[in-house]
């Protein structure tokens, strides 16, 4: 275990953003997995294509952001691990946390070329759901990394957390494609037709 923790931060300290990536990759694969087989009981219907996706996703956006976003805390109030520094940092962190969580399950509706109505429509029951859960876990985890855990492992150790954030993530971000999309249709319908009725 030793041998695998010194590779480990050889290869974060040599190619961060590439082992971040990798890492996270890893997690969102791990979390669609629990998400389909442990939440959402599929069984042998496990959907492949999501799964490639959540970890693609987890890879190629997550991962870079939240690199740039530590690396950022770092930069702006300093690498000391005061509770009160920590604080600061959280507060730092905790304005890009929306925009994240929001933007993961926009891009994850894009790329099942969903329509433009149908993810504002999305976006707007599901979002405050997941902004709430995200502080919820994230808060105190990013006050103990903050806190006690060294930067070149607390990608590592968010990870750890993240399989169970992500595990809930990518079952809210593709819960609307196990209901059927003619009921988010038949809401944006509705609406159109409410816009009518005043303009009228």
């Amino acid at each position: 275990m030793g041998a695998l923790m010194r590779c480990y931060s050889h290869l974060l300290q040599r190619h961060q953003l590439a082992t971040n990536m990798v890492t996270s990759g890893c997690v969102f694969f791990c979390g669609d997995v629990l998400a389909q087989q442990a939440i959402e009981k599929k069984g042998g219907r496990h959907e492949v294509e999501r799964t490639c996706r959540s970890t693609f996703l987890g890879s190629c956006y997550i991962a870079p952001v939240i690199t740039l976003v530590y690396n950022l805390a770092d930069k702006v109030f300093g690498k000391s691990q005061t509770p009160l520094n920590s604080i600061k940092k959280i507060g730092l962190i905790s304005c890009f946390s929306p925009f994240t969580a929001t933007l993961f399950v926009t891009f994850n509706n894009i790329l099942q070329a969903k329509s433009s109505d149908y993810i504002i429509h999305y976006i707007k029951q599901e979002a405050p759901f997941i902004i709430l859960t995200n502080y919820k876990i994230w808060i105190p985890t990013h006050f103990v990394l903050l806190t006690f855990i060294p930067l070149s492992h607390r990608v590592l150790v968010s990870n750890m957390v993240g399989v169970l954030w992500t595990t809930y993530l990518t079952h809210v971000a593709n819960r609307g494609v196990a209901r059927e999309e003619r009921d988010v249709k038949r809401d944006l319908s509705l609406v159109s037709l409410e816009d009518n009725l005043h303009s009228s």
